[in-house]
């Protein structure tokens, strides 16, 4: 028996309506922490945004990837145990009261307002409207678990990577049997210099079978090939980087704004790309391009060895930066194309689920259920029920002639 009751005191726990809010509040909480701070960047980043204390707190609360630490994918996972067992738990309690809707179901709530009342003869009515509307927070548990199910799902067994690069690179995607080749990239700028449009000729290869297919990617039109959705994300600036050693070039890396590069020979100096300035003018406010041409091209960077920041400024492009025995220079700066690929096969389950959501919705706010239950008995007193908008009133009328009657109806 005890172990009965701590086994319904658990069920009741976990399926609660109050821990359902704390962990939607949690995990919105995380949600708003991920989106305020860039996630995935390597230590020496966080160091230099946010301070060594921010950032070893971000470290240890491991904010820097929230959405695949443990602690958010317990939170996850109790908030669909949350869900399930009110999915299970609600569905038996609203079948019984939805079949409760009839006639003789409601003549048994009115049968006690009648105690001491001749019955006989007694003429009965009911009438119902929008009985859906019961099923409203049901389905909103339901959509929500789907939702998050699905999108879990995706995460885990999904696919979502990126790859940028300018005109002839061929990108390998990453864990997959696939290469995507760039074959050209256009920038339709307006006349007040404003992008129109990026658009992105791409090859993608499977390497296995040789197959390929060829398409466009624009913004919000992405190109479908195996499987794959390919999105035309964003745009940059790229330079190739000559490597000096005690004067001797050793290796040009193109690198994209936000790259990090690393001599093979001395990998705890590393020289970050950190942007790019077509146009160079330092004003009061800072460092600002003046134009998208080409008139004063600038790259500020970032240099560190073994984690620590050595020095960071803005260099015009040729210019050497000089950190013994390497010399890096900047040159040929041109515009590269960042691609989204994603392949999620759950997201037809996540979009059902936010369809069940919608519909719950509109079953709760704009179907809500009513009911009323009437009988007149031979001596012309009237008794009703009413449920509606979670209310139940009981009323009685006793008979006042014709003339009464007639004056209420007119009322």
């Amino acid at each position: 028996m005890d172990r009965q009751r701590t086994v319904k005191k658990i069920i009741a726990f976990f399926h609660s309506m109050k821990l359902g809010i704390a962990l939607l509040l949690l995990i919105v909480a995380a949600c708003v922490a991920g989106s305020l701070i860039l996630q995935n960047q390597i230590p020496a980043y966080y160091e230099l945004n946010y301070g060594e204390d921010a950032a070893r707190l971000i470290r240890m609360l491991e904010l820097d990837h929230v959405f695949g630490c443990w602690w958010f994918l317990l939170l996850t996972a109790f908030l669909c145990l949350n869900l399930a067992l009110c999915s299970v738990l609600r569905f038996g309690v609203i079948w019984k009261e939805s079949r409760r809707w009839n006639l003789e179901e409601r003549k048994k709530k009115l049968s006690a307002s009648l105690e001491g009342q001749d019955a006989e003869g007694a003429v009965w009515s009911y009438r119902s409207r929008r009985r859906a509307g019961l099923w409203g927070p049901w389905l909103c548990h339901v959509g929500m678990l789907l939702l998050i199910v699905g999108f879990s799902l995706g995460q885990r067994f999904g696919l979502e990577a990126y790859i940028y690069g300018v005109p002839g690179e061929t990108r390998e995607i990453e864990g997959t049997d696939y290469a995507v080749r760039i074959d050209e990239f256009q920038i339709d700028l307006r006349e007040d210099e404003t992008v129109n449009q990026y658009t992105a000729w791409l090859t993608v290869f499977e390497k296995g079978s040789g197959r390929q297919a060829s398409g466009t990617a624009q913004v919000n039109a992405p190109f479908d090939a195996f499987g794959l959705r390919l999105y035309q994300n964003s745009t940059g600036w790229a330079c190739e980087v000559d490597v000096y050693r005690d004067g001797t070039l050793k290796e040009s890396p193109l690198l994209c704004v936000g790259e990090t590069f690393s001599p093979s020979s001395m990998p705890e100096l590393s020289l970050v790309f950190q942007k790019f300035y077509p146009d160079f003018a330092y004003t009061d406010e800072g460092p600002v391009s003046k134009s998208a041409r080409l008139d004063n091209p600038c790259a500020a960077f970032l240099l560190y060895y073994e984690g620590q920041l050595l020095a960071g400024d803005v260099v015009g492009i040729g210019r050497e930066i000089i950190a013994e025995p390497y010399r890096f220079v900047f040159h040929d700066p041109q515009p590269y194309t960042l691609i989204q690929i994603i392949r999620d096969p759950f997201r037809l389950l996540a979009a059902l689920g936010g369809l069940v959501v919608l519909v719950s919705l509109l079953l709760c706010f704009y179907l809500r259920p009513e009911e009323e239950c009437m009988v007149r008995l031979r001596d012309g007193t009237e008794y009703g029920w009413r449920h509606t908008r979670g209310k139940t009133s009981v009323w009685s009328k006793p008979d006042l002639g014709q003339e009464g009657r007639e004056g209420d109806k007119e009322e």
